[in-house]
This record gives structure tokens, sequence and C-alpha cells, in this order.
């Protein structure tokens, strides 16, 4: 059996390619979700997309509630409230396919996401028969209501006041929330306040109750399909059987609805990258200039490969990540725990690996989004070709499910504190790295094994990592309280462990499909030397900037003397690399790693 998967682990050890999910292992299942999903776009979404962008209200539920007759909306619900009760890749192969559907894609998330999540995992019996069928079938949509006008990134700092009646039979909810996915057209929220104005609390409000109003849309940059409103709450009598969970453990549901949301946005993410690089590719197969196909010039095909090279790192690690979810709830299962409590429990164990993914899914998308609009030249600024409008939505995507900011703060943060309390032992791989410092390093021993040059790489970023995470620790010791506030540290370890975590993804993958003698096998190794190109790159400049930050002088000197023993990267052709990875996308006429075609 699998060892127990523990969050950050792959910091600390070499994990095995056999035991990694990727897209090549999709079920039969899966691959007839992307179908159905696939074909649901083409026959729902595409005719109506400009009706769409003008966001008719009627339009987008209707819409919503065909995928909801298409079965889009309950395939994580158990089968006793009325779903299917599958894997989380399952759910996962549908939102990657609907993730380059601008608008929709946004409120189909949260009718399956935050609209739903919180009433499955903390809700009493009671609450889900009768809202979760409801949900599923997409009869009601949902919506979730936290950030208010005063606190965004916190959260916790709500202002909405919730008493209870003098009868005992109602809160009374006062106050107000901003920015509210799905906000003009559900018909159930789930909404967070402070009993007695300190007690954070999550309760369950139906449209049309006396006192609640709902605002005018938001006119937005991007995502313009989606309904985005204020929400606004007087002397709103919510009956108490509506609370959410406890009294005062709003927090609870609020952090773990998040989690879940950051992988799921990643992976939606993902098929927004991969639908922007087929764009680009397919303009610039037509598209000559000086007699020239725009995809046979060098430059173009190193805009391509870099595009190529992030969808293959993104793909991997989202269902990396999901894999790891599922199996770690199946372990659980065998043991006998309750299916919600370990669903929560994982999610918590894995967190740092989805904001991970929420962080540099959404950054690879901006640059890929931002390329394919340079591909098109002037016509990529002109509303009629659809990058324009990818562009415009992928901004949001930095923004929600937690700020980057905030994501980086709590990924390092996060490791951190699990070192701290023993849960993870990073301490002693630390001292060892340290002590091994005095020595002439250990080399890597790669002999036999695929793709051994990424390896290497991957061995000498981790330990690299390690390195300045122990002297930035020593730095601020014996109070190690202080490194909390040193948020650029915080972010900047964040940039190594992210690119770490990438590049081992992507590796991992490109290994499996070597030793499984796939005929593609050589184009997964050209997109993953591509990508060590870059997350090397950033991983050594972040430690660098780590260093020069918070060192002068003599020790500065020693610390990057040791930064260079451990930088040491395998060289590679970028321009023969580039345009290899480029020519496959190019034959493909888009994304040249699909699994359904």
């Amino acid at each position: 059996m699998r060892p127990r998967i523990k969050g950050y682990s792959f910091l600390l050890e070499e994990t095995d390619p056999a035991l990694v999910f990727t897209p090549e292992d999709f079920t039969d299942e899966h691959r007839q979700f992307i179908r159905t999903t696939r074909e649901f776009v083409e026959q729902e979404i595409e005719p109506i997309r400009e009706e769409l962008e003008k966001l008719d209200r009627d339009l987008l539920k209707n819409t919503l509630k065909k995928a909801g007759e298409a079965g889009l909306f309950m395939i994580e619900v158990p089968e006793q409230y009325g779903g299917l009760g599958l894997d989380l890749i399952s759910q996962m192969v549908v939102i990657e396919n609907l993730g380059g559907s601008g608008g929709f894609a946004v409120a189909y998330g949260v009718q399956i996401g935050i609209g739903s999540e919180p009433i499955l995992f903390f809700g009493n019996d009671e609450q889900k028969q009768r809202y979760l069928p409801r949900l599923a079938s997409g009869e009601i949509i949902g919506a979730y209501g936290l950030t208010e006008p005063g606190s965004g990134s916190d959260a916790l700092a709500a202002r909405t006041s919730a008493a209870l009646s003098e009868d005992g039979k109602h809160y009374i909810l006062n106050g107000s929330k901003v920015f509210i996915s799905n906000g003009g057209i559900a018909d159930l929220y789930t909404v967070f306040g402070k009993v007695n104005g300190e007690h954070f609390t999550a309760f369950l409000i139906e449209r049309g109750a006396p006192g609640f109003s709902i605002g005018a849309e938001e006119d937005k940059m991007g995502i313009k399909s989606s309904s985005t409103t204020t929400l606004t709450f007087q002397d709103v009598k919510v009956p108490v059987e509506n609370v959410l969970g406890e009294i005062g453990k709003g927090h609870k549901i609020a952090l773990n609805i998040l989690n879940l949301g950051r992988i799921k946005l990643g992976v939606g993410v993902g098929g927004g990258i991969k639908q922007a690089l087929g764009r680009a590719v397919r303009y610039g197969i037509q598209r000559k200039q000086f007699n020239t196909r725009l995809v046979d010039f060098p430059l173009i095909r190193q805009k391509i490969a870099g595009m190529v090279a992030r969808a293959y790192a993104s793909e991997s690690m989202g269902y990396r990540t999901s894999g790891d979810i599922d199996e770690a709830i199946r372990a659980a299962g065998a043991h006998g725990e309750p299916t919600l409590d370990r669903q929560l429990a994982t999610l918590e164990e894995l967190s740092g690996e989805c904001a991970i993914n929420k962080v540099f899914d959404s950054e690879c998308l901006d640059w890929v989004v931002d390329e394919a609009v340079q591909i098109h030249g002037g016509y990529g600024f002109i509303a009629e070709y659809k990058v324009e409008a990818g562009y415009r939505d992928a901004r949001i995507s930095r923004i929600y499910e937690g700020t980057n900011e905030i994501n980086r703060l709590f990924i390092s943060g996060n490791l951190f504190k699990r070192a701290m309390t023993g849960r993870l032992p990073l301490i002693g791989a630390v001292q060892k790295i340290q002590a091994a410092v005095l020595s002439p390093l250990e080399p890597y021993d790669g002999a036999g094994k695929p793709l051994a040059d990424v390896a290497e790489a991957i061995f000498n970023a981790k330990r690299l990592y390690l390195f300045v995470g122990g002297v930035i620790a020593q730095r601020f010791m014996p109070d190690m309280d202080r490194i909390s506030k040193e948020q650029e540290a915080l972010a900047w370890m964040a940039d190594m462990v992210i690119h770490i975590y990438a590049l081992e993804s992507a590796y991992l993958r490109a290994v499996k499909r070597i030793e499984a003698g796939d005929p593609p096998a050589e184009s997964h190794a050209d997109a993953v030397r591509y990508q060590m190109l870059d997350s090397t790159a950033v991983i050594e400049q972040s430690a660098r900037t780590l260093l020069e930050g918070y060192f002068a002088d003599d020790s500065l000197k020693t610390n990057l003397a040791v930064l260079r023993k451990f930088a040491k990267w395998p060289h590679v052709n970028r321009v023969e690399l580039g345009r290899k990875l480029a020519k496959a996308a190019v034959e493909a006429e888009g994304y040249p790693f699909e699994v359904v075609s």
C-alpha cells in the first residue's frame, strides 16, 4: 500500500512516478465526462457566447440549469443526496474543459464549489436533504457571501452582524457583502456574519427573504458573462435551523472551502491555458507575413514553446494533486474514517499543494494569454477575436480564492508552522544540508534513470531550498515569530517551493510516459526540459534575492558561495528545444499532449 501522503513531503523525498496520477491515467468514465463537457460547450455555450457576455441573467441561469440537466453538477454530491458520489478527478476533468468559457466557467465553479460545498461538508442531514438534491440537479443556484467592503483578504474581520431574536427562533442579520459571484442569479446563499459581533458564523439564506436585497451587476473588466453583485441585509430573519455548522466556527468552513477552491481554480485555469495556446497556434498557422506563416518564425516558435511547457506543467501538477487527494481519501476510508471527515482532513493536509497550484497556474495563464494576444498582433486587441476576451478574463484568477500574495504567505507560513511543530521533518533535513555544506557535496546518483539531468536539477533545487530556508530561519532565531512579518522572505521562499513542485510534477509525468514506452515520450521530455529552464531560473533568482535581502558583507559572500555550489543546472539548448516543442504544437494545431481528441 502507498505510504500516507503528507503535505510538502515532496521537498524531502523522491516520489515514485508510478504513484502519481497523470492525464494519461484517465479512466473510460473520466474520458466520457471530457467528451460530455466539450459537447456541452460546443452546443450550449459557444452559440450564445456573445449574448452571455452581455450578461443576460435569465440566459445565464437557464444555461446553468442545462448544465445541471446534463449531470455536470452532481459529480461529487453523494448518491443519498441526489448525486453520483464520484472521485475528485471526475469533477476536475469537467472543470478543466469548461475552463476556457469565461464567465460561465466562474458561474459553474461557484455552483459546484462554494455554492454547494459548505452544505456538503458542514451541513446537518436535514440541510443536506433540503438543498443538495436541488443544487445537484440545477433546480436551484448557489452563491457564497464572505467578502465585505472593508474586509477582502482579511475576511474574518467581517462586520455583518447576527443577533438572536427575543423568541430564540431567528438570527437577525445586518450588513453587506461585495463581489459575490452568482449574486444576481442565486436562489441560496451561504453568508457569514458575527453573532453578537464576535462569533464568526455561517448562515443559509434563501432568495426573497424580507430585508435581503441584491445590488446591480458590477461592470467588470472580464468574466462579463458571470453575475457579480453586492448583497445587503437589513434586519433579515434567518431561522435558527439555517445556521450552518456551529456558532463561532465559521472560519472552519471558510478556510476549508478555500483549500478545495484553489485546486479547482488551478485545474480550470489550466483549461484556459490550453485554449489560448490552441487559438494562438491556429491563428499563427493561417496568418502569413513576408510570405511566411507566423508559426514558422523562430521568435513565435519560442513563444509557443513557452506556452506548451507551462500548459504541461500546469496540467501535470493539477492532476498530481487531485490524484493525491483522491488516493488519500481512499486510504483513509480503508481505516473506517467518516467520508466527509477524511475529505476535510485530506484537504487540510494538502492545503499547501492546493495553494501552489492556484498561484502557478494563474500566473501561467496570464503569461500565456498575453503571448496569445501578441501573436495575434493588432487583431488580438479587437473584440471580434476571442483572445481579447481571454486576456481580460484571465486577470481575476490572481485575485480570487485568495490573492496570489496571500497564497504565497500561506504556502511558506504553513510550511514553517508544520516544521516548528514537528509535523513535517524539515528541521532535520535542513541540519543535514548545513552539515554537508562544510564538505564536498554528495553528487546525485542518477545512473540508469530516465531524464537523469532533470532529476539532478530537482535534487539540487531541493537542497538549495533547504539551505536557504535554514539560514533564513537562523537569521531570526530565537524569535521565529518574527519571520511571519517578513513577507518578502516568505514570498520568495514560496516561489522556490512552487517551482520545485511544478518542475517535479512535469518530470514525474514524463518519466511515467517514458517507462510506459509511449510513442510521444520524447515530446514529454522536451516539455519538461523547457520548463526546467524557466523553473530553475526562478528558483536560483529567488534564493539569491533572499540572501541579498537578509545578509551583508562576509556572511552574504559565504552564503552566495554555497548557493553557487547547489545551483548547478544541466545545459539545455533553448533554441533547438523550443523549435522542437513548437513544431509538435503546430502539428497538433494546439496542445500536443491531449489524451482525448
